[in-house]
């Protein structure tokens, strides 16, 4: 699938315009908070939700609060060339969203219609920061394939919960408090298994591609490595097929653990304490690498994100590069503009000496709200 056309009216800064795409290459260049990143987060309104995670009365001018917000989203399916609109609404605080003229509920509705993958700056964190965020991210792997993760995920935690609230007021023998956790031990290691199994049938695909991805970025002159810390089971070779072992691993190590845990009141292995780790020619990520060479991980791990969604549901998912220029060398920028294929691509940028390399697609100068096409 890929974009053809959007109208914005009133949605954020941008008073009014509208937008034909390309159907490869779309670029934004400006310097900041002109406008550039609304115009992709109002794509990502129309397919599920802000990108920002923005509640939809922050899309209202905020020096014109009765102002009536409208996207209208147009796009075409890559085998019927069939057109699909996208109509979204805010008036008087009220939301309307259609899709070809079909009233929706809300745009969670419409999440998956279109297939799509954003990379944002947030997303350097997913290398450098805290290991909830990256044990998030394979979770929003899992899910954007199957939304039974969620499910076993859901479970999970609830059941980690009613642990730790038992362990963080724990008095007693070991075996009283071995009995209260009984039953929510079962779950952890049962959910835990599905857990993990859910993070690494994609996190062995994401590890490769992203491996022969980050190769090509930077010319074969660096590597890219991605392993899976389990708190459990200390390796991420699981055979999944003997769930029984796995099962007894899981319980042996919540039974030994549980001395520690009285002392301290929180649960201290499962899927919950998991991590990954990234090494750049062998060398971790975390500790050695420039800014430079975290937003090419974070850039390779959101193209390997596409590839998925390409190979698993046989459509090419458009793709939106929010101020992935910066910090990057030519040879890094050149691969962005010519070596990304099948998607449609919106890249936004400060520098327009980036456009210098363009010989296709099309180009937008934003200023204040204002969209002005630039020929070249």
């Amino acid at each position: 699938m890929y974009l053809t056309k959007i109208y914005l009216k009133n949605f954020r800064n941008i008073r009014e315009a509208e937008l034909c795409f390309d159907k490869n290459l779309n670029v934004f260049v400006g310097d900041n908070a002109q406008g550039k990143t609304n115009l992709c987060e109002a794509i990502s309104v129309c397919l599920g939700g802000s990108f920002r995670k923005a509640r939809f009365s922050q899309f209202i001018p905020a020096n014109d609060l009765k102002a009536e917000v409208n996207i209208r989203l147009f796009f075409r399916d890559d085998n019927t060339e069939r057109e699909n609109i996208i109509n979204y609404t805010i008036c008087r605080n009220n939301i309307k969203i259609t899709y070809n003229d079909i009233k929706m509920k809300d745009a969670a509705e419409l999440y998956g219609v279109l297939k799509y993958v954003i990379f944002i700056p947030d997303h350097l964190n997913l290398i450098k920061g805290s290991p909830d965020l990256r044990r998030d991210y394979l979770d929003d792997v899992a899910l954007m394939q199957t939304k039974t993760h969620f499910e076993k995920l859901s479970r999970y935690n609830k059941a980690l919960k009613q642990r730790n609230n038992i362990l963080s007021v724990a008095s007693g023998t070991e075996q009283k408090i071995s009995e209260e956790l009984a039953a929510w031990n079962e779950i952890l290691s049962a959910e835990g298994i599905n857990v993990t199994y859910g993070r690494l049938k994609y996190f062995n695909f994401l590890k490769k591609c992203a491996a022969n991805i980050y190769s090509e970025l930077t010319n074969n002159a660096e590597t890219l490595d991605m392993n899976y810390f389990s708190s459990v089971f200390k390796t991420d070779s699981i055979n999944f097929e003997e769930k029984d072992v796995l099962y007894n691993i899981y319980m042996d190590k919540l039974r030994k653990n549980l001395p520690a845990e009285m002392r301290l009141g929180y649960t201290l292995s499962g899927v919950h304490r998991d991590d990954v780790d990234f090494l750049i020619n062998g060398m971790s990520a975390k500790e050695f690498a420039s800014q430079g060479q975290i937003r090419s991980i974070a850039l390779s791990l959101k193209l390997s994100e596409a590839e998925i969604i390409r190979r698993k549901n046989k459509t090419n998912p458009v793709v939106i590069l929010d101020d992935i220029l910066s910090e990057l060398d030519n040879i890094r920028r050149n691969f962005i503009f010519h070596h990304i294929e099948k998607s449609q691509i919106f890249i936004t940028c400060c520098n327009k000496n980036d456009l210098a390399q363009l010989n296709y697609g099309k180009a937008w100068s934003v200023e204040k709200g204002n969209f002005m096409e630039i020929k070249f």
